[in-house]
């Protein structure tokens, strides 16, 4: 992070003060409208007001102003203090001094070197009195600007003050008390002048000057006075003042001490003036002040208020990570990180660290949503490409900026430095130049280097001297020898500098600086590489730089050893000894590391391509990405591993395309691992590295769950390997027993996997019988096996109970060790914030012992409450990171038992750890480990002795053992459970835990099927209802989820047991018995007809007949019977709480289902009318679409659907009336078009419909229920109405002839259930002017402005259905809703991105135009730049292969077949190089890059589910922004796409582009598993996806199915036709539509249909039932078949 010297503390959004124009001499007119910022500050600038100036120089400036400039002139200190004594009371000063611009920075300069050359006390008291006496003349004469040098003056006096009382001694003698208070005399003195005549100059500087004063009122009592009367004068006095008051509210708060209590009142008030703070603004409070980068110990107070922010609001820190997918706290997160870099090696180091360390803990290991860290980087070189165009002035603003924060800094001779360079560069033509662009800006920076300028005329020339090689091919230059890091990197530039290679004017003066300046040589090394190879027109410098360069990257991985075994994450981040035993410092290998990445950044002249600009230099990359890995730049490793691969393919590729055309270079099953596992072997053989290890090795160290299987994990049979997948799949058996096997690993590697797989087994005698054995054989182990050793012993614990001073030092090594690793990988930082924790909740038990001496009241349950917050924040983390919190919990609360001697209170520990100790059986559970819940109930029986009574633990064990498989074991225990809770009913406390026996025991039975339906229903289920429901106890959100649970349980039974039966009177057995009874009542009716005589063979006939009626009859009343006791208790349960909402799909599915079931009807008339109607939401399209229509549903269906629909619109308006008023307006876009409009549209393929009866009456009913909302809100119901028309006028119109309108209306994107909506944003207008969409339909884009001052883009739609669009996009949103609610498929963020569709009429619409996105067509085949064309020229045009496939189109298969193998060869992906492009930051580059492939697995499940067909290029988006796939254009869903004319043969579109985009490994790995994931969500969840599906299928109006004039639209339709298209209406389509509501060969399709879908998510391809695995894989080799690839459609474009 740059010094704060260039970054104001204004908030965002305050308002700046205006520069006044000076006409003081050093002004020279060219520093008016300068900006001033100060240390510590943000982007946003604060302006200062120069004091003004009187524009005469006075007698002695113009005298000592002609002083020749040859002239020998005295010392600049020995000049002031001469001059201050023989001026101090003369009128004039300081003006006698300012011989020059710079004067006064030499004389301040000077005497700071004086000081710092000597160590005496006394002398440095002299030279302070000095300094004293000097800087309090210039104050005197500030009015007069001091020749524009007044804001470098108060800065420049405030740091150095700053800093000397930061190097105040623990112990003061006399001498130093005296120049302690001189200092802060003068700082005093230096804040009343600025804040008396400088207006806001101090505002840039207060948070710096407040954080360093706060301490010494502590530590120091001698000036304790002095300094609270100053920080009275800064806050109290000032808080009224304009230009303070908003640095004042950004200040960090004062300590909660007596003598603080005015100043903190005063600051809290206006901190808080409008009102408390949520954490969220907590935190942007803390965000929005940076700390100067040498001042850390500022901050100390603002990092202890933000840490008892958040040990105070855990609830509202869930919230945040859910809200903003953990933005807020990555933020906090990398901010505390870099606030600890900089304390490294700085006054209050340690404190700093501390603090941050308790932050860190309060956070804990909670899941980022990210696998990247994302720091800012150095703002300057971001911004300099923004400003500059030229190279020159860019390296200009970096090198000034970072001059000019130099100013600041603590040591003199880096100060000297930065001054000498910085009137060097303003002296050059480049420097002039740069001031008089830059001087426009706002930025405060030149405002500060006005002493340091000259004029134009003295412009220095820069002499070029030849540029020799010799100079720097030197290998020791380049490989740091026995030296450290900052002497080779001083000594690597400087010669670089001295070689006369680098042509920059402004880069050549930087010597001084590099000599002094570490961080200053690293940040220029690149610029000065870069220069280099700029003007190297023959290559010879690439070719010198590249072998040096590819040099130091060998020397350092040659020397590496193999890393030992990393029991944590933190240890493969950490700068381990055992990586790199040699030599190269790992500074050194990061400044060598930046300049690759610097270089590879930069756009290459004359080379079109990303991957071109990788090789400035000739490097090979995988040495490179060995280095990367070892310096835990994970991200940057990766892409550098990919970078050499792609190169070597591209090679490979180049030597056999001269004569090789053979199918396994484009399609070979597996063809990812085959590539890597072909170019390890390569690669080791090469240089001795193992691609394929190093990919392992960087994946693990990221994180990432999956990608670790697409280069080999779970395939390889090396043991390492194995052992790796085993631990990362929790496979702990498996771990053990190999590591028993293979004896050939390293000792120290197995003993530390045998002790970690014991520990995750739970198996703590056998490893504590291991450990005792170890320590036998090895008293001397290694310093991984010692922290292992005592983890598993918890002996860590004890000596904390004891000494709360470790804490301290505990906290501030694991912060530091924090800082040693790279900071790019999340998963890096998980095992610190763990141990942090535990570090954190130790102290807290610390307290709790204290209060046998203190009294402390805090009570045992208080501590276990917070434990359970935080333990809610982590529940989607890792459990490998909650077990050792957890473990360590339970070794507390064991030695707190065992330590306690009253009864009550050793009682109240009990109750605590069997609590917990069921919550951690719970969450090892859900991770489907056995052994930790089995250890847990085992020691809850320890401390539990058997008696007669039932306890909540129980049930716990019931579910460990079911777990375990262990079935009538855990049935046994609930039914003993449930024996022993009949005889103790009454007793209140034991209700839900009764009700929920019940109700698992029901669950279990059934499924086992151990009793009949009718006795789990009655005995367990209906009782659990019953016992939940007459539960009469404090209300609760476990009695909520327990009524919820009973209900739920009850009715899916019922629904089961319904579905049976439903089915079984579908299946041709019942058929066959209907035949067979109405063929017996046939024959008994002859028999009685013909009055035969009774004998044996009537009666057997009559008695068989009556037998199957009464059989018949009591089906159909079971049927009935289960099908209310379903309805009812599914409405219970929406009536109970929010927990299981989408049981509302299959609510209405079994009203639709049985609308003329007068019961049902009932049931709904009368409670289902008290389910919350925002419930109802999701199935107002298909809700809608029924009411009205009388020949469906029984007697009293419409009017209860009629009034729930009632009801819905009138709490919810927003959502509901579109959805009314396109029923309404079915038929208006003929009303509203003209004649001739209407005849134009006839020529086309949609023709209007004729109304039917049933679209009459749904219009009247739909008309009925907007007058009901009309008489509630009719403002808003006539300004939709008059939105609706102008939207239909402009989608049919003519646009030239459509004028823009101005309306109001609310846009709504989320739910209110209270429907209350306030704060809404509404429409206020649409710009004037419009774009057309192609296609045939030429949709219009246009703007429309909302009222929060935001434009959002539509595209409005005519003479097209828009229903199915919208009808697919709430099927998106539903398998969204189901995804979101799966620990797995959430923490992957596996979503489909959707976008609105509205809907209008019958045949128009308005979607939400999606924005930052292009068609993956557009991208990689555009005829100007697409991506094949820029990055194989040489490859077949796109058009070409068309024409290719065009040709063949009807011919046989195996033609088709093999051309397309020919196009393919003449045609490779190139899709990779999208990221590449788009992202050049390695962790993003990476983050984007999952992001892209999980959405391309999400979407092709979920879209082969549904059966979305019709995937070209110009129907799949990708967002530039997250690289997420969007799919648009989603006329051909169910399946609809195999039957037509050239059927589509593949499941989703999965083609080698596609493939390409994922990297190197491709479909293995991520894409593999997140489409695993995805499957077993969308399988488990079937009732509900079908449910969903039955409802849409058979929505009347819902047109799905495939007719002859949308297959000829969809297969006859130009080719370079990029329209976005929505789903064709026609004639046709609209014909059998009408027919469809009376047609029954349409309900036996959506039968079909459905049973197709049950298949899917069953498993079942090809008659076959197959695992997820299977079926994932069957899939992936479908998709990717070039059989099947080489049949489709040719504008389908398989081949890209």
């Amino acid at each position: 992070m740059p010094p704060a010297a260039s970054r104001p503390a204004r908030a965002p959004g305050s308002p700046g003060l205006s520069l006044d124009p000076v006409s003081a001499p050093g002004f020279r007119g060219s520093a008016r409208c300068l900006v001033a910022r100060a240390p510590g500050s943000r982007s946003q600038s604060a302006v200062l007001r120069v004091p003004s100036a009187s524009p005469a120089r006075s007698p002695v400036q113009v005298a000592t102003a002609s002083r020749r400039p040859n002239a020998a002139a005295p010392s600049p200190f020995r000049l002031s203090s001469d001059i201050c004594a023989q001026f101090h009371g003369s009128p004039l000063r300081t003006s006698i001094l300012s011989a020059g611009d710079d004067s006064y920075q030499k004389i301040l300069l000077a005497i700071c070197e004086q000081a710092a050359e000597t160590n005496n006390v006394y002398k440095k008291h002299r030279i302070l009195k000095i300094y004293h006496l000097f800087v309090t003349l210039l104050l005197k004469d500030i009015k007069s600007a001091l020749g524009g040098a007044w804001a470098f003056v108060l800065r420049d006096v405030i740091y150095t003050l700053i800093h000397y009382i930061n190097r105040r001694p623990s112990r003061f003698v006399d001498v130093s008390s005296r120049s302690f208070s001189l200092c802060c005399d003068l700082l005093s003195q230096v804040c009343h002048t600025a804040v008396t005549y400088c207006k806001d100059a101090l505002e840039n500087h207060l948070h710096v000057i407040v954080g360093t004063l706060i301490p010494l009122v502590d530590d120091q009592m001698e000036v304790q006075g002095q300094v609270l009367d100053l920080l009275k004068y800064l806050v109290i006095d000032n808080k009224d003042n304009e230009n303070l008051y908003m640095t004042i509210k950004l200040l960090d708060p004062f300590p909660d001490h007596d003598v603080f209590k005015d100043l903190r009142i005063t600051q809290q008030k206006i901190k808080y003036s409008k009102g408390p703070f949520s954490l969220l603004e907590e935190i942007n409070h803390f965000l929005s002040v940076s700390a100067y980068d040498a001042l850390p110990l500022t901050r100390l107070e603002g990092l202890k208020d933000l840490r008892r922010q958040l040990a105070q609001h855990k609830d509202q820190m869930a919230g945040l990570m859910r809200a903003s997918q953990g933005t807020g706290v990555n933020d906090l997160i990398v901010s505390l990180l870099q606030l600890c870099k900089m304390a490294v090696n700085h006054t209050g180091e340690r404190e700093v660290l501390e603090a941050v360390g308790s932050c860190l803990g309060e956070v804990g290991p909670v899941d980022f949503s990210t696998i990247a860290l994302q720091h800012s980087g150095d703002t300057s070189s971001t911004k300099a490409p923004e400003l500059f165009e030229d190279k020159e002035l860019q390296w200009t603003f970096i090198t000034l900026t970072y001059l000019n924060n130099t100013l600041v800094e603590d040591c003199v001779k880096v100060r000297s430095a930065a001054a000498t360079c910085l009137k060097s560069i303003l002296a050059t033509k480049t420097g002039h130049s740069f001031w008089e662009i830059y001087k426009t800006t706002p930025d405060p920076m030149l405002i500060y280097l006005q002493p340091f300028r000259t004029s134009k005329k003295k412009v220095s020339q820069i002499i070029y001297k030849e540029s020799p090689l010799e100079g720097l091919d030197d290998m020791s230059l380049w490989i740091p020898q026995s030296e450290n890091h900052d002497i080779w990197i001083k000594r690597l530039t400087c010669a670089f500098l001295d070689s006369g290679g680098t042509k920059s004017e402004i880069l050549r003066l930087l010597k001084p600086m590099c000599e002094v300046k570490t961080d200053f040589c690293q940040a220029v090394l690149p610029y000065l590489i870069h220069d280099v190879l700029l003007q190297d027109t023959e290559e010879s410098w690439r070719s010198l730089l590249s072998a040096h360069i590819q040099g130091f990257f060998t020397n350092c991985f040659r020397h590496s050893s193999p890393p030992s075994r990393s029991t944590t994450p933190a240890n493969l981040d950490s700068e381990s000894e055992h990586l790199f035993r040699c030599c190269v410092d790992k500074k050194s290998q990061r400044t060598m590391l930046a300049v690759v990445d610097y270089m590879r950044r930069q756009k290459r002249p004359s080379l079109g391509t990303v991957f071109d600009d990788a090789f400035w230099l000739e490097l090979n990359y995988l040495e490179v990405a060995k280095v990367a890995q070892s310096c835990a730049a994970h991200f940057t490793a990766l892409l550098y591993a990919e970078i050499y691969a792609d190169k070597k393919s591209m090679e490979d590729q180049d030597k056999r395309s001269a004569f090789v055309t053979n199918r396994s270079l484009t399609f070979e099953e597996a063809s990812q691992s085959t590539a890597i596992s072909s170019l390890s072997e390569k690669s080791k053989e090469e240089t001795g590295i193992s691609l394929q290890d190093l990919l392992l090795e960087i994946y693990r160290s990221i994180g990432e769950p999956d990608s670790l299987y697409g280069c080999g994990g779970g395939k390889l049979l090396q043991p390492l390997t194995r052992l790796r997948t085993y631990e990362h799949e929790a496979m702990w058996g498996k771990a053990l027993v190999t590591y028993d096997l293979e004896t050939a690993i390293s000792s120290s590697t197995r003993q530390a996997g045998i002790i970690q797989a014991l520990q995750n087994l739970g198996l703590c005698h056998i490893l504590s019988v291991y450990l005792k054995g170890l320590d036998h054989e090895n008293k001397e182990r290694c310093v991984e096996l010692q922290e292992l050793h005592y983890q598993a012993l918890g002996l860590f614990v004890l000596p904390f109970l004891e000494l709360p001073l470790v804490f301290s030092a505990s906290r501030v090594k694991e912060v530091e060790e924090l800082c040693k690793g790279g900071l790019e990988s999340v998963y890096s930082l998980y095992p610190t914030l763990s141990r942090l924790q535990a570090i954190g909740e130790l102290e807290n038990i610390g307290e709790l012992l204290a209060r046998y001496v203190l009294c402390t009241d805090r009570q045992p349950s208080e501590v276990y409450a917070k434990w359970r917050k935080h333990s809610q924040l982590l529940k989607d983390s890792d459990f490998s990171f909650q077990e050792p919190i957890m473990a360590l919990r339970t070794v507390i609360l064991e030695i707190l038992m065992e330590k306690e001697m009253e009864n009550s209170q050793k009682e109240c520990f009990r109750d605590i750890l069997t609590k917990h100790l069921v919550e951690l059986s719970i969450l090892a559970r859900t991770v489907e480990n056995t052994q930790l819940p089995e250890r847990a109930m085992f020691q809850i029986k320890q401390y539990n002795p058997a008696t007669c009574g039932v306890s909540e633990w129980q049930l716990e064990e019931a579910q460990v053992f079911w777990a375990k498989k262990e079935q009538s074991l855990a049935l046994s225990i609930l039914k003993q459970m449930i024996k022993k809770l009949d005889a103790s009913c009454n007793d209140p406390d034991l209700r839900l835990i009764y009700a929920e026996c019940l109700r698992v025991c029901g669950t279990w039975l059934a499924e086992t099927c151990l009793e009949n339906p009718a006795v789990i229903m009655q005995t367990y289920l209906e009782k659990a209802v019953e016992v939940a429901r007459n539960y009469d106890g404090e209300s609760s959100d476990e009695l909520k989820n327990g009524k919820m649970k009973a209900f739920l349980s009850l009715a899916r039974f019922s629904d089961t047991q319904y579905q049976r039966i439903e089915n079984y009177m579908k299946s041709s057995e019942f058929e066959n018995k209907q035949a067979l009874l109405k063929r017996a009542k046939e024959e008994v009716g002859l028999l009685r007809e013909h009055k035969i005589q009774t004998n044996r063979y009537t009666v057997k006939v009559q008695r068989e007949l009556e037998l199957d009626e009464c059989a018949l009859r009591a089906l159909k009343e079971d049927r009935k019977r289960f099908l209310c006791k379903a309805v009812e208790n599914y409405i219970s349960c929406l009536l109970s709480g929010e927990g299981h909402d989408m049981w509302i799909f299959r609510l209405c599915s079994l009203w639709l289902e049985n609308s003329g079931v007068s019961e049902v009807n009932g049931m709904m008339k009368i409670d289902g009318m008290k389910i919350p109607s925002y419930k109802f939401l999701p199935l107002m399209y298909q809700l809608a679409a029924r009411m009205g229509t009388k020949m469906m549903g029984g007697l009293g269906f419409h009017e209860v659907l009629n009034n729930l629909i009632s009801r819905i619109a009138m709490d919810h308006p927003h959502h509901t009336l579109f959805i009314i008023l396109a029923l309404a307006n079915a038929n208006k876009d003929e009303f509203l078009t003209k004649p001739e409009a209407a005849g134009r549209n006839r020529i086309t393929k949609n023709a209007p419909k004729q109304s039917s009866p049933l679209d009459e009456d749904r219009t009247e009913a739909a008309n009925r229920i907007i007058h009901t909302i009309r008489s509630r809100r009719p403002q808003m119901v006539r300004s939709v109405e008059a939105l609706c028309d102008a939207y239909i006028i402009l989608a049919n119109l003519d646009a030239a002839q459509w004028r823009t309108q101005r309306i109001t209306y609310h846009l709504i994107s989320s739910v209110d259930p209270t429907g209350e909506y306030r704060n809404l944003v509404t429409i206020q207008s649409f710009k004037a002017e419009f774009r057309l969409a192609g296609g045939l339909n030429l949709p219009k884009i246009i703007d429309c402005l909302g009222s929060d001052g935001k434009e959002r883009r539509q595209l409005v739609k005519g003479r097209d259905d828009l229903r199915q669009d919208a009808v697919m996009q709430q099927v998106f949103q539903m398998c969204n809703t189901l995804l979101q609610r799966n620990t797995e498929t959430r923490k992957r963020k596996l979503t489909i991105c959707t976008y609105k569709v509205v809907p209008l009429s019958q045949r128009s619409g308005v979607l939400e135009w999606c924005t930052g996105t292009v068609p993956i067509g557009e991208f990689l085949v555009n005829n100007e730049n697409g991506a094949h064309k820029r990055y194989r020229p040489k490859d077949f045009s796109a058009l070409h292969c068309q024409k290719k496939m065009m040709d063949v189109q009807k011919k046989s298969f195996e033609e088709k077949y093999k051309t397309f193998m020919d196009v393919c060869q003449k045609f490779q992906p190139v899709f990779r190089y999208f990221c590449m492009e788009k992202f050049l930051d390695p962790a993003v580059w990476f983050e984007k890059r999952l992001a892209y492939t999980r959405s391309v697995a999400t979407s092709s499940i979920v879209g082969y589910i549904l059966g979305l067909g019709d995937r070209h290029v110009q129907n799949i988006l990708i967002n530039e922004q997250s690289a997420e796939l969007v799919h648009i254009d989603l006329g051909v869903a169910f399946e609809q796409g195999k039957i037509l004319p050239t059927p589509e043969t593949v499941p989703f579109r999965l083609t080698r582009d596609i493939v390409d985009g994922m990297g190197i490994t491709g479909v293995e790995g991520v894409f593999r598993r997140c489409c695993e994931k995805t499957m077993e969500v969308m399988r488990s969840s079937q009732e509900t996806l079908l449910t969903i599906v039955e409802v849409l299928l058979y929505d009347p109006l819902f047109d799905w199915t495939m007719n002859p004039l949308k297959a000829l639209y969809l297969q006859q339709r130009p080719e370079d036709d990029t329209e976005l298209h929505s789903t064709p209406g026609g004639e046709d389509q609209e014909c059998r539509r009408s027919l469809s509501d009376t047609d029954q060969s349409f309900n036996k399709v959506a039968e079909r249909v459905l049973m197709r879908l049950q298949e899917k998510l069953k498993g079942v391809e090809e008659g076959t039932v197959l695992s997820v695995g299977g079926q994932v894989n069957l899939l992936i080799q479908q998709a990717m078949d070039p059989k099947n690839l080489s049949r489709l459609f040719p504008g389908w474009k398989a081949w890209v």
